[in-house]
């Protein structure tokens, strides 16, 4: 189901590729990660709240690359 075109790698939509679970997780990742900052800019969380949401997101999102870039090697 990967097709490389125009120098893109198309991941597809089928859930149970391990590619499109590490995208999902990357996905998961930065949004928390632009969420928890956004939400300190604005005063919604405190910074023991952003630490812990930082964290999270690196967490997921080096999860998420290491599987990518395994599935592409």
């Amino acid at each position: 189901m990967n097709k490389e075109k125009n120098g893109f790698m198309e991941i597809g939509i089928d859930p149970l590729n391990s590619a499109n679970g590490a995208q999902l997780l990357l996905m998961i990742g930065i949004c928390i990660f632009a969420a928890a900052a956004f939400g300190f800019i604005a005063g919604y969380l405190s910074q023991g709240q952003t630490s812990v949401l930082g964290a999270l997101s690196l967490i997921l999102t080096g999860v998420g690359s290491s599987v990518k870039r395994v599935k592409y090697q």
